[in-house]
């Protein structure tokens, strides 16, 4: 005898659009039998369109958990080597600091001045490079110059941005020399201009001679290439 229940339950929803699939997965029948019961009921074009969109609809029934799922997974992934790489580096040796000092400078630090400096739009970057001079050579704040580069759209938010840059580094607005505006027209916008906090250069006073001994320090990585 058919399951009556289930026949009118199954009428009803696909007069409403849904498919012979889910209405079977929904009243725990087998598709065959779902189908002979709405056999005579049409949808409507819209319907039928309906239809068509969630079949490659990536995230519509069964294939959104399965999206969720998958990226809940990559997403412990990540946190799980995240940590793990945390982990690994541990506490940095004097020496560490010095050797991880020299290799970013070796590729940001720079090279045709007189003077010791790097210039980063990287707020993490700049911290380590103020740490670095003052954990391996002794260079206190007070021998820093810092010039914050901009973009002439941001004129009238220099203040903020040089602010942000004291305060991230903890070096008084004092030691920041004229900001420079990039003059070309910039097409990049940021949805929030609180992101943007332009490049901030910072240069050593009187450094000739450490920036010579750098430049030592990075021919002695070289000569270990491949050793």
């Amino acid at each position: 005898m058919a399951k009556s229940k289930e026949k009118l339950k199954s009428r009803q929803l696909r007069r409403k659009g849904e498919s012979i699939k889910k209405i079977a997965n929904s009243l725990g029948v087998s598709p065959s039998s779902v189908s002979f019961w709405v056999k005579d009921i049409r949808l409507t074009q819209k319907q039928i369109e309906t239809l068509r969109k969630r079949q490659t609809d990536p995230f519509y029934g069964k294939r959104l958990d399965y999206y969720l799922k998958k990226k809940k997974e990559f997403e412990k992934k990540i946190l799980f080597l995240k940590n793990k790489g945390v982990k690994e580096i541990g506490s940095l040796s004097k020496r560490d600091t010095l050797l991880v000092g020299i290799a970013l400078y070796w590729g940001e630090g720079f090279k045709k001045d007189h003077q010791v400096g790097l210039a980063s739009s990287d707020v993490n970057i700049s911290r380590f490079f103020v740490y670095w001079l003052k954990e391996v050579f002794d260079i206190s704040h007070k021998d820093l110059i810092l010039r914050v580069t901009a973009n002439i759209s941001y004129r009238n938010r220099i203040n903020k941005l040089e602010k942000f840059w004291s305060k991230a580094l903890a070096i008084p607005l004092n030691q920041f020399s004229k900001p420079y505006f990039q003059k070309s027209v910039w097409k990049k916008q940021y949805e929030n201009k609180n992101d943007y906090h332009g490049v901030l250069r910072i240069k050593v006073k009187k450094s000739v001679d450490l920036l010579r001994k750098i430049f030592g320090y990075i021919e002695g990585l070289s000569l270990n290439i491949g050793n």
